[in-house]
């Protein structure tokens, strides 16, 4: 976790240089959902859902300056990532992890028009926990994730009085690790990037 706290220590120096020199400032927290798309490589003969939803609750700060704005956010996210064996005429789930994050976005941006306005940045992912549940050892072993995973971030946003609305792709550069491991088959390479889709809704405690 020493990574988690540079990075977040990073972020509250930059915050605290900005807001001398900034125009507005936000505070508030946001909660949403998120679709998650597992991209995977050679599974062969075993199945991955297309995409699997979760949740993800945290704060945000927004600090305008120059007719920009810097969007540090800090959020706990969850999903789950069942894998099925299709080695037999009925598919059973063999495998099923629940990951948990805490994602760190920091995305530069610019407000268009008086309510909307489009940002881009990168997202520090920092796996927390995870828990797994595997039904059939011999066939599957455990995965094995990466504790840290780099992200890309576009979205757009929505800011009607105290309530701000966001959408948000996010693409992960590197792999979040192997999602399996298989037992008797070295060939299948479980190694997955992810790609999200996420939708907030967030309350500004602080606007001025």
């Amino acid at each position: 976790m020493k990574t988690l706290k540079i990075v977040i220590l990073v972020v509250l120096f930059v915050l605290i240089t900005l807001k001398s020199k900034s125009q507005s400032f936000q505070f508030g927290l946001k909660a949403g959902i998120s679709q998650t798309y597992v991209l995977n490589y050679d599974v062969k003969n075993f199945s991955i859902p297309n995409s699997t939803n979760g949740y993800l609750i945290g704060a945000f700060t927004k600090i305008g300056f120059a007719g920009m704005f810097v969007n540090p956010e800090v959020y706990f996210r969850n999903f789950s990532l069942p894998v099925e064996s299709n080695t037999n005429s009925t598919s059973s789930i063999v495998s099923n992890t629940s990951l948990n994050y805490i994602d760190v976005p920091v995305l530069f941006g610019k407000k268009l028009f008086r309510f909307f306005s489009l940002s881009a940045g990168p997202n520090f992912q920092f796996l927390i926990n995870k828990q797994i549940s595997n039904s059939n050892q011999n066939v599957l072993g455990n995965g094995e994730f990466n504790d840290f995973v780099l992200g890309a971030q576009l979205g757009a946003g929505l800011d009607i009085w105290r309530l701000t609305f966001d959408f948000r792709y996010d693409f992960s550069i590197n792999t979040i690790g192997k999602i399996a491991n298989t037992i008797n088959n070295s060939n299948v390479d479980f190694s997955s990037r992810t790609s999200m889709l996420q939708f907030k809704i967030g309350y500004k405690f602080v606007d001025f």
